[in-house]
């Protein structure tokens, strides 16, 4: 698989042009960025989208559906920036059509880089699914969390202000009352983006992600089940 590296010269590039917020000086760079930022973050998707594909076959492939774009849509934000200086793939299913279902991604700022696991978004029913799992099957989740938690992850995780009706084992308290949870390892060596070695950490630790994936995802069909 062909992988062109992101390099630090794009990413100066990136940052000036969402400072300059113009639209001339986007469509005089637009192919320089394109070629140095999108293009090669639509080969990580295609290299990875096989592995992804095996774990969950109805997650999104198609690596021009898969990458942000540089445009912003800010109709509906307050931040009025036409253009963005980072860039992200995301390896989750339709996200109008399967509401609740899990993701993983792959992101790059500009003064780090990395890949999570974790919810997009989820509802009241799922995080009761949720913590009916957690008490059923303890052992499972743990070892599943723990595998993503290796990786070396920041916690994204949100918690609800009020405990929670239930009474999980000790080990999975910390997680028990969760409104949302993800799992993202933080780089900030950026050489390491201008070779295909991005492209085997990633998938390396997709690997150790794809047992919290398919646990969450587990919920999601049950949620899905009670429409």
């Amino acid at each position: 698989m062909k992988y062109d590296g992101i390099f630090p010269e794009t990413l100066a590039l990136m940052a000036q042009n969402r400072f300059e917020n113009s639209k001339a000086f986007y469509e005089e760079h637009k192919q320089e960025l394109k070629d140095g930022f999108t293009v090669p973050l639509r080969q990580i998707a295609m290299a990875l989208g096989s592995k992804v594909y095996e774990l969950d076959d109805m997650i999104v492939t198609d690596p021009v559906r898969m990458v942000s774009r540089i445009r912003r849509d800010n109709r509906y934000t307050k931040d009025k920036s036409l253009y963005r200086d980072h860039l992200w793939v995301m390896f989750m299913r339709n996200k109008h059509e399967w509401i609740n279902y899990p993701c993983m991604w792959f992101e790059v700022n500009q003064d780090c880089w990395g890949y999570g696991v974790g919810t997009y978004y989820a509802d009241a029913q799922f995080w009761e699914l949720y913590r009916k799992a957690l008490l059923e099957r303890p052992e499972e989740f743990l070892h599943a969390v723990h595998r993503a938690e290796k990786v070396g992850t920041a916690r994204l995780n949100d918690y609800y202000k009020k405990k929670k009706p239930g009474e999980p084992v000790p080990e999975v308290e910390p997680y028990y009352n969760m409104k949302s949870i993800g799992y993202m390892a933080v780089r900030t060596d950026f050489k390491t983006l201008q070779s295909e070695k991005v492209i085997d950490e990633v998938g390396k630790a997709f690997d150790e992600y794809a047992e919290l994936y398919l646990f969450l995802k587990g919920i999601s069909d049950e949620r899905t089940m009670l429409k």
